[in-house]
């Protein structure tokens, strides 16, 4: 299903209102170096002091900083009061952060109607920020898709996402090919839904990856190819996909396009079940009267050995 996105640009763009240029230039890499060698603190003085001389893009960047708690305490309130300083000035990355604040409740009080509006301000200044807007089409097109703020619009959804996709917004391709695939606000058209489904997957995000390899095991929009299903489900999964490992586990327990393993099985039905999965935790109560204690501990033991998925 459709999924709020966020990006975190942090500290792309530093001070502006600076003395002279070439302590405008020092403080620059300063801050760069600090940020980058893990001194948050230290950037986070330098951009107060731009940021309190009503610099944009100082307070955008001290709301990240608060927002993420880097150098600072964790505060929402403040991040929200920063992001709405330099949103009052136009600036897009803020527009867009604020409506997320809105929608999430973090900092100010959940208003579906107040993000929505966010959202559609940071999309009308395209262009003037040198950031990525299609994570606010995205937002935008998540906003249409549930009703959120707005009545549910699967066809302004579906041109929201598609303005995000054609950008190469994974989240957003990913939305489009599930619109297509499902038939929401456009028809039904399982071989445009696999096209959004692979771009998105390419770039590494899981549900595209998911959502690709039901294509190719149902045989939608592509021919059957339990070998590619296999594939996807197993990105899927490495990248923490509770969907995608309880998909594996019923793989490897039935034998459906990879040879029966029940200790394999067993092992990706675990670590679903950590994500609080219910089909993999009965799943592990039905094998636990098939299976040996050797075996399970052997299961135990390759699911510890797969590192946890980045969130970078």
């Amino acid at each position: 299903m459709p999924r709020l996105t966020r990006r975190f640009q942090l500290l792309a763009i530093l001070i502006a209102l600076l003395p002279s240029p070439a302590a405008r230039a020092d403080l620059l890499d300063d801050a760069k170096s600090a940020y980058e060698s893990g001194k948050y603190d230290e950037a986070v003085k330098i951009l107060r002091v731009a940021a309190v001389q009503g610099n944009v893009k100082a307070q955008y960047q001290l709301g990240i900083l608060y927002e993420h708690g880097r150098g600072v305490s964790q505060d929402y309130k403040q991040a929200f009061e920063w992001y709405q300083k330099s949103a009052a000035q136009g600036n897009a990355s803020a527009e867009n952060n604020l409506g997320y604040l809105y929608y999430t409740g973090q900092g100010v009080a959940q208003d579906y109607p107040q993000a929505f509006l966010w959202y559609s301000k940071s999309v009308e200044q395209e262009g003037n920020d040198s950031w990525d807007e299609s994570i606010a089409w995205s937002n935008l097109g998540n906003m249409y898709f549930w009703g959120r703020g707005v009545s549910k619009n699967y066809q302004k959804a579906w041109d929201c996402y598609t303005k995000a996709s054609t950008k190469g917004n994974p989240f957003a391709q990913n939305n489009l090919g599930y619109l297509y695939e499902h038939g929401l606000g456009v028809a039904r058209d399982n071989a445009q839904a696999m096209i959004w489904y692979r771009k998105a997957a390419e770039k590494g995000y899981p549900f595209a990856e998911s959502n690709l390899a039901v294509m190719y095991e149902t045989g939608r929009g592509v021919m059957r190819n339990y070998d590619e299903a296999l594939k996807w489900y197993r990105e899927a999964a490495l990248r923490g996909n509770p969907f995608a490992q309880y998909k594996l586990g019923h793989i490897y327990e039935r034998g459906i396009g990879a040879s029966r393993d029940v200790v394999e099985a067993y092992k990706w039905y675990l670590l679903a079940a950590m994500h609080e999965d219910k089909p993999s935790q009965e799943s592990l109560k039905r094998l636990q009267s098939v299976v040996t204690g050797a075996q399970i501990a052997e299961a135990k033991k390759r699911a510890d050995s797969i590192p946890p998925p980045s969130h970078e």
